[in-house]
């Protein structure tokens, strides 16, 4: 089996002017990530893999991918593939991205990164012995109004960090009966809201204020039956649904995230980011601020240029995985690095690993590095 054109890759910078791509999964990440590759030219979809065979061949029939594979450890193997994304449930993240970066391949992976800090750290030992250019998919950081906070907070608009909350209050789970059991519900695989969203707000504020010295939390699960796909049996879980987490950074600044996924009625998401000299608010995408002195908060303009020349529509989350892909692209065209990388998704795991151990615990957990974690 061959793609035509193209010589084996060796995980150096790729001089073709296009990166072919192999997918591992074909679920809601999967579909995604083929639709957002759909719009970055330097890429082209080589291959994709399932273990279940007639999903990978729908996925490449639907998505006009000329080689599926049931599986990914064939997939990683073939000479004529750049780079691989992984798609999949986090439990399988670890064996999948170990066996792409063995075989030289350039590495997107989903987030959270692993089940376990331990899985993560062996993920990111492996990633650093090779030249691949890994990244961990916490695309929301290329969301536009996201990615002006962190040009903002650079820039000094809101003067030395003290305060950050998250507050987010969603229904997507409130009905046993409409959301089917699936890996989400279990703990073993790394299921559960902490993993699914908090890994994204958990990388934003760390990306935002730096580094987080100590980590609180608190996990619970409010719907503990949900019924079992294509049958109106009930499955128990055993996967978080709300959580709270707090956090105290380097600088002593202290930050919050409360996540609900049961809300009875769909709430708004409320990013609230203060300062010595001044404050900002994303409230569900548009962005609010005020500096001292100011009477009210002002929306702030969102440049052009953090768009990449894509216009919004589908999925909110396909605008910001393009603009993600771009630069992992570009990445490995350059040799270089690029984030959010896999030493971003270790420090990420740290926190989500803290923050389940202190709600076992009912303690602060430090994440300095001074006690816990211990480099492995």
């Amino acid at each position: 089996m061959s793609f035509a054109g193209y010589a084996p890759t060796t995980g150096q910078p790729v001089d073709a002017d296009t990166i072919r791509v192999g997918v591992i999964g074909t679920g809601f990440g999967a579909s995604l990530h083929l639709s957002a590759l759909r719009e970055c030219p330097g890429f082209t979809t080589v291959a994709i893999a399932s273990r279940r065979v007639d999903r990978a061949r729908a996925a490449a029939h639907d998505h006009n991918i000329p080689t599926h594979f049931s599986d990914y450890r064939e997939m990683v193997r073939h000479p004529d593939i750049d780079a691989v994304i992984v798609a999949t449930p986090p439990h399988l993240h670890h064996p999948m991205a170990i066996a792409a970066l063995e075989h030289h391949k350039h590495v997107l992976c989903e987030k959270p990164m692993a089940r376990n800090l331990a899985e993560a750290r062996d993920m990111l030992r492996i990633a650093e012995r090779t030249t691949a250019v890994a990244m961990v998919n916490n695309q929301l950081r290329f969301l536009p109004a996201r990615a002006r906070v962190a040009e903002l907070i650079r820039e000094g608009y809101i003067g030395e960090p003290h305060a950050a909350s998250v507050v987010v209050h969603r229904s997507s789970l409130n009905d046993p009966h409409d959301r089917p059991w699936g890996w989400l519900m279990e703990a073993e695989k790394a299921g559960g809201m902490l993993g699914a969203t908090g890994a994204h707000y958990l990388d934003a504020l760390r990306w935002w204020f730096g580094e987080v010295n100590a980590v609180a939390g608190a996990v619970s699960t409010m719907v503990r039956q949900r019924r079992l796909p294509d049958s109106s049996a009930m499955g128990r879980v055993d996967a978080d649904d709300n959580f709270a987490v707090l956090l105290r950074f380097a600088n002593n600044a202290l930050g919050s995230v409360h996540v609900s996924a049961t809300a009875g009625h769909e709430g708004e998401e409320q990013i609230t980011l203060s300062g010595a000299e001044g404050t900002l608010i994303l409230r569900d995408g548009v962005l609010l601020g005020a500096r001292r002195g100011d009477f009210s908060l002002t929306e702030l303009p969102i440049p052009d240029r953090l768009m990449g020349g894509l216009v919004p529509g589908g999925h909110f989350l396909v605008q910001p995985t393009t603009l993600l892909l771009r630069a992992w692209g570009q990445a490995i065209r350059d040799g270089l690095p690029a984030s959010p990388s896999f030493a971003d998704g270790v420090k990420t795991q740290e926190l989500l690993d803290g923050a389940l151990r202190s709600s076992q615990q009912g303690r602060w957990i430090d994440t300095s590095g001074a006690r816990w974690p211990k480099a492995g």
